[in-house]
């Protein structure tokens, strides 16, 4: 019996406006990954140093072999790697120990990754442990230094915003509409429509007719960050966080919930703020 069709199946455009949506958000919850794309850079130059050497006696092997080689085996240690960071990794803190307990572990299989590498391309040769793993500990550092110099390159050409004084509450603006005397009071602030929802101290809840976009550049110098499309949180405002199947969502004093979305996954987790749980 033939399986029965949808009644009102999508329109052509429907479902490549639905399949695009699944690759960008797929795409943002990649670039989200702590260490991404700076570990698989790494990697590839590592790669490249290590057929240009001839590392773990390889330097006899023909070119194409030894590229496939090298390709095989550190793309392979380049995924485990960035699994391995995205499950220990929440903050800045937490690269240390990750990085120092994944040097010991999950270098401890590399002898015989390397043999499974070499016999894809039909040779036989088993490794000796103790020279490998020195050798793997060595590319390890390396890379890992290669992570940690762009990563200080990075927080330096950071922009610092200046805070915004915490009486300063610009005339005419959101807040000022709303009544919010105190910014500090302010928790967050959600995209409903064409208005915009205030989270205040003391569980009150204010909905203005505002753009988000220009409630967003009125709060640039507060302490808090976007977290969603449509939801901006301030740092004092959030009291946890805690998971929602796949998604994360952050919660607030008055016991309000923000979603945080895979685009903005990356800035709450490097805060920390993907660590707290109620």
């Amino acid at each position: 019996m033939p399986a029965a069709r949808p009644a009102f199946p999508l329109p052509s455009g429907s479902r490549n406006a639905a399949f695009a949506k699944h690759v960008r958000n797929f795409a943002n919850r990649v670039l989200a990954l702590p260490g991404f794309p700076m570990l698989p850079v790494a990697g590839l130059a590592a790669a490249i140093l290590m057929v240009i050497v001839g590392a773990f006696g390889t330097g006899q092997m023909p070119l194409p072999m030894r590229i496939g080689f090298w390709g095989v085996l550190l793309g392979w240690n380049v995924l485990k790697w960035q699994l391995w960071f995205a499950l220990l990794v929440r903050r800045p803190g937490d690269w240390p120990r990750a990085a120092a307990i994944g040097a010991l572990l999950l270098n401890l299989p590399l002898p015989l990754e390397i043999e499974l590498s070499l016999s894809v391309f039909g040779v036989s040769y088993q490794p000796t442990p103790a020279k490998t793993w020195a050798e793997a500990l060595a590319i390890s550092v390396a890379v890992f230094l290669v992570l940690i110099i762009a990563g200080l390159r990075r927080r330096s050409m950071q922009t610092i915003v200046p805070m915004t004084p915490p009486s300063a509450v610009i005339p005419d603006g959101l807040l000022d509409r709303a009544g919010v005397v105190d910014p500090l009071s302010l928790q967050a602030i959600e995209a409903e429509d064409h208005y915009c929802r205030l989270h205040l101290a003391g569980g009150r809840s204010v909905l203005m007719l505002h753009r988000f976009g220009d409630a967003l550049a009125e709060v640039a110098g507060f302490d808090g960050a976007q977290v969603h499309r449509g939801a901006w949180v301030a740092a004092n405002g959030l009291v946890g966080a805690k998971r929602d199947g796949r998604r994360w969502l952050l919660v607030l004093a008055d016991g309000a919930e923000i979603p945080v979305s895979a685009r903005f996954a990356g800035a709450a987790r490097a805060r920390g703020w993907l660590r707290v749980r109620r």
